[in-house]
């Protein structure tokens, strides 16, 4: 056999997306040439490693198999590399991040410079919504996060990086110049809030059960 890293990482990447176009668009490769990877991978086996039932992709038992040890190949490849960046002083590593979606916005300005002075740490950033980062607090299973609000009962060190600023937009006839603060909007209007258990509707609610 001769596959190569590049192949099994594009392999790991259609069997966590269990799509071939979702895989080419994370890793910023058209979807030709993810299948040709593929296709030239697959030729490797006498097994089928994924199977089209449907128009869906599905990785096989075999496929999954072979996926479980090219992430072990990677992660010891990884480690190789780590080390010897270490060996020569250098910060190296895996660094885990997770993120609320409106934070993927500001994210890249606190860590684009110092990815660019610590050029051998791999970034792993996660994308989710605020009950995902809570959890991922609570099971430590990330290096840092970013959220606006975080529940006064979770015990973490606490990094403020800028104004969480949040913007009222409604029609002209409500007067919103005059609205400088929660406590300055009329509780008997509609109001459309961003998700469920946002910290701005449970101020709301708050107050309003207040009023």
């Amino acid at each position: 056999m001769n596959y190569t890293l590049n192949q099994l990482n594009i392999f790991l990447k259609i069997v966590e997306c269990q799509s071939i176009t979702k895989a080419a668009e994370i890793l910023h490769l058209t979807q030709p040439a993810v299948s040709i990877q593929l296709k030239n991978f697959q030729d490797q086996f006498d097994i089928p490693l994924t199977q089209v039932v449907n128009r869906k992709l599905y990785i096989t038992s075999f496929g999954q198999e072979i996926a479980s040890a090219a992430e072990k190949i990677i992660h010891e490849v990884n480690e190789i590399n780590y080390k010897t960046a270490s060996f020569k002083g250098r910060i190296s590593g895996q660094l885990t991040i997770s993120v609320v979606s409106t934070g993927k916005y500001v994210i890249p300005y606190f860590l684009s410079d110092f990815l660019q002075k610590h050029p051998d740490i791999e970034l792993q950033l996660d994308v989710s919504n605020k009950s995902k980062i809570i959890t991922d607090i609570q099971s430590n299973t990330s290096d840092f996060s970013l959220v606006s609000t975080i529940p006064k009962n979770l015990l973490v060190e606490r990094i403020p990086l800028m104004k969480n600023q949040l913007f009222l937009v409604g029609s002209k006839s409500l007067l919103l110049d005059n609205i400088k603060t929660i406590t300055d909007i009329p509780f008997d209007i509609p109001l459309i809030y961003r998700e469920e258990g946002s910290a701005t509707r449970v101020a709301m609610e708050d107050f309003i059960q207040k009023k």
